[in-house]
């Protein structure tokens, strides 16, 4: 009997024990995130800038190779939404840069509002259908040539996280007067709406219609009214919601493909609740 009491106590007893490994194993996996609102890792000297790439003098077509020069930003678009492909933009106190890179889920490793360092050696500017952008170069078919995922990886070094960037606030006319001046910026127009083609549809239209993007027009208030082409991948999240019928503003990367453009990050970009003026 008593060797039974034993038993039974002993197995009573691993079972606490058992309970106890496992309550600090759960406990273990919900520790607190660690903070990288200030984390700053060891870096090259930072020596360049996104406006002085922005405002190197070359070509549409053409592509320099970099030196051994170290830029810095902070992440304002990246690939989450599907709106942006192979690409992540980013912005420092002179101007924005579009990198290229062969990857995707660019978002696990640099979401909006990293802050990231990148060595440039070894990369190249190019002035890409008007948009100056860091990549490999561009082919003899005249597309541009992404940095590899690995390259990439071992120039660009992740910093802290998150950062706010505060969009520059303009007009539409502004940006279509002086378009060099805000391209790969994040910017937020305000007082436009969609013309009455492109208000209350689809972002984009589906794969199954052919086509892998949709331009829909945003205009002003002036007559006639500034139109501003906003585009929309087919591959977006947000490609099957509608767009607003009213008057607001929108929020996104001023860039260019032949002639100015305008990218969402997503829908929450698009703020436009009041009375139309068109």
């Amino acid at each position: 009997m008593k060797k039974n009491k034993l038993s039974i106590a002993i197995a009573v007893a691993s079972l606490f024990a058992a309970g106890a490994i496992f309550n600090a194993c759960v406990k273990q996996s919900y520790s607190t995130p660690p903070d990288l609102s200030t984390y700053n890792p060891s870096h090259p000297p930072v020596n360049m800038t996104c406006g002085m790439l922005s405002s190197r003098s070359l070509q549409s077509g053409s592509f320099v190779a970099l030196g051994d020069s170290t830029i810095e930003g902070v992440v304002t678009a990246d690939d989450r939404s599907g709106n942006f492909y192979h690409q992540i933009v980013i912005q420092d106190s002179t101007g924005g840069m579009t990198i290229n890179i062969n990857q995707t889920y660019l978002y696990n490793s640099y979401p909006i509002g990293r802050k990231i360092y990148m060595s440039l050696k070894g990369l190249y500017l190019a002035n890409y259908k008007g948009l100056m952008q860091l990549c490999s170069g561009i082919d003899n078919t005249g597309k541009i040539i992404l940095i590899p995922g690995l390259i990439a990886g071992n120039a660009i070094i992740p910093a802290s996280f998150p950062n706010t960037v505060a969009p520059r606030e303009v007009r539409l006319t502004q940006l279509l007067t002086n378009p060099n001046a805000y391209y790969n910026l994040l910017v937020k127009i305000d007082n436009v709406e969609f013309d009455t083609t492109s208000a209350n549809t689809s972002y984009a239209q589906p794969l199954s219609s052919g086509n892998i993007s949709t331009s829909l027009n945003l205009i002003d208030c002036f007559s006639p009214p500034d139109v501003l082409v906003l585009y929309n991948s087919a591959y977006a999240t947000f490609q099957p919601a509608v767009t607003p019928l009213g008057n607001g503003t929108i929020t996104g990367i001023f860039s260019c493909y032949s002639s100015p453009q305008f990218l969402i990050r997503d829908t929450s970009d698009v703020r436009m609740n009041n009375t139309r003026c068109n």
